[in-house]
């Protein structure tokens, strides 16, 4: 497919430098109607869905693959921000490939130009906030490899160190490594702890060490710590690609309240398509198996908890299908009463190499913006 679009790459730029994404267009017919504004007002106050698109790199361009993202003109005035993805498909009884294009709509677009403090100050500074006031905030960031996941997330948790101790919480901080279903404290040499639901139905991570953080370097300090422990490996699309998921755990105390809240922030394994694959070895093949079967559960539990919110039936969320799913229990069971604030950022790859990639990761936020 990549020989495909470099070969077709002067067509395709052709093709996108006639788009007016304001008409109707034979390659837009897949675009989706505008949502009523009953269907707008019934979205959840709790579930805030934001799309950030990295910049084209140098490697990008040199590589010769043209841009496939295209964030239309920011509306402060409008509920849902814009995207289109231009692609080209290779019509066996034509003789030149088709040009389609497929619109998403989402609460937040972040383009190559935001900032992380952008991110942070749009979607994320609520999310502290319902922390500190004693409740469950949870951030997590997806999307393919090499996307930008995991510059994003960390900046993200900086800032929400500093923020927090503005306020003059307290806090105590865990990192714990996902690889596969196993447990790793990454503030604690990568010891191996368990994942464990209490007679509560609560999940407890149990043997983590939490760490109090008492100013902001201190802070960062322990956050890249974290980091060096983490699994990583190079691969195709990425010379330092995470090869697990990683959550990092605030517990929030107001010393004059003693109210109690926890904030979640979630940087997951990168997605991982054939051709990012080619040149793995049996572990890291095996590596790429489990996060991606932990993320087919996390998709499972989107879709169901999605579905829960409309049917009127019982419908099951396989949330212990996964130690990342019972981690994120909170967010996806229909049957908890706690009131909880989630962020999701989905990083998108701008390239039109990836654009397969970029249109699953978007219908997914989609689906995800869709829970009640």
């Amino acid at each position: 497919m990549d020989q495909f679009y470099l070969k077709n790459a002067a067509l395709y730029q052709t093709y996108v430098d006639k788009v007016d994404p304001t008409k109707p267009q034979a390659h837009f017919m897949n675009l989706a109607p505008r949502p009523t504004k009953e269907a707008a007002d019934s979205s959840n106050p709790n579930m805030s869905i934001g799309v950030r698109i990295r910049p084209m790199l140098a490697d990008d361009i040199a590589s010769g693959f043209p841009c496939a993202v295209y964030p239309r003109p920011h509306d402060p005035t409008a509920k849902q921000q814009t995207i289109d993805l231009h692609d080209l498909y290779n019509h066996p009884r034509r003789p030149r490939p088709i040009f389609k294009s497929s619109t998403h709509k989402l609460q937040h677009v972040f383009d190559a130009s935001a900032s992380t403090s952008d991110v942070y100050n749009e979607v994320v500074r609520d999310l502290v906030v319902s922390a500190a006031d004693g409740k469950l905030g949870t951030l997590f960031t997806y999307g393919q490899t090499s996307s930008g996941k995991t510059f994003t997330v960390t900046e993200l948790q900086k800032l929400a160190v500093a923020d927090l101790l503005d306020r003059h919480a307290e806090l105590h901080v865990t990192v714990v490594e996902l690889a596969g279903n196993v447990a790793f404290d990454l503030l604690n040499q990568r010891e191996r702890i368990a994942v464990r639901e209490d007679a509560s139905g609560t999940t407890q991570l149990v043997g983590a060490i939490q760490h109090q953080i008492t100013d902001k370097d201190q802070g960062i300090e322990l956050l890249e710590r974290a980091m060096s422990f983490r699994r990583a490996a190079p691969t195709l699309k990425n010379p330092a690609s995470s090869r697990s998921h990683c959550i990092c755990r605030i517990k929030v105390t107001q010393p004059a309240t003693h109210t109690q809240g926890f904030l979640y922030m979630v940087d997951l394994a990168g997605s991982e398509i054939a051709r990012d694959v080619t040149e793995h070895g049996p572990e890291l093949m095996r590596e790429t198996r489990e996060n991606n079967v932990s993320l087919s559960v996390l998709k499972d539990c989107i879709r169901q908890r999605a579905l829960a919110a409309t049917s009127k039936k019982k419908v099951h969320v396989p949330i212990r299908e996964s130690t990342l799913t019972k981690i994120l229990k909170h967010v996806f069971d229909p049957e908890e009463n706690q009131e909880c604030k989630t962020v999701v950022v989905a990083c998108l790859n701008p390239s039109l190499a990836d654009v397969a990639s970029s249109k699953n990761t978007l219908r997914y936020a989609e689906l995800l913006g869709k829970m009640d």
